[in-house]
């Protein structure tokens, strides 16, 4: 009896481990892309993007609080805390939604300095997933790098 008694605990502490992976179900919204003109200049600079907030919500439009959201950048972007400071694994962040079902992540890119006439074009975003849902976020920034006139 004991032992069957050890089983069933068991058995309920594994399943309940499970409860915050989102339900096959799950979707992901978030921010529309971006897109920017930067003036010309002969030195870099970076382009932040803080908060992005991305909500993970059932079949019904009900936000799913306390569930594993994972971040991943795109093109040369890094993942970064809210206050823009590089994370220590800036190339994935794992977290889980708040009370509202928002995950929420920063992200930084670098945008070369003119170093020609030709204009850069620098893509960088951040893909959010949730099981087998995801939604993904992508900036365009373009220097523009005609010579200036005075």
């Amino acid at each position: 009896m004991r032992k069957a008694l050890i089983l069933i605990s068991l058995a309920l502490f594994i399943s309940a481990c499970g409860s915050d992976l989102a339900p096959t179900d799950a979707t992901v919204t978030g921010p529309e892309d971006a897109s920017t003109t930067l003036a010309f200049s002969s030195s870099s600079s970076s382009i932040f993007y803080r908060p992005l907030d991305f909500v993970v919500r059932n079949e019904n439009g009900v936000a799913l609080p306390d569930v594993e959201i994972e971040f991943f950048p795109t093109g040369f972007a890094d993942l970064t805390d809210i206050e823009g400071n590089l994370l220590s694994n800036p190339s994935r962040f794992k977290t889980k939604t708040d009370d509202r079902g928002i995950g929420r992540v920063s992200l930084v890119f670098t945008v070369p300095g003119c170093s020609g006439t030709t204009s850069v074009v620098v893509t960088g975003g951040v893909l959010a997933t949730v099981g087998s849902a995801s939604k993904s976020f992508t900036s365009t920034a373009t220097r523009t790098c005609a010579a200036p006139t005075s």
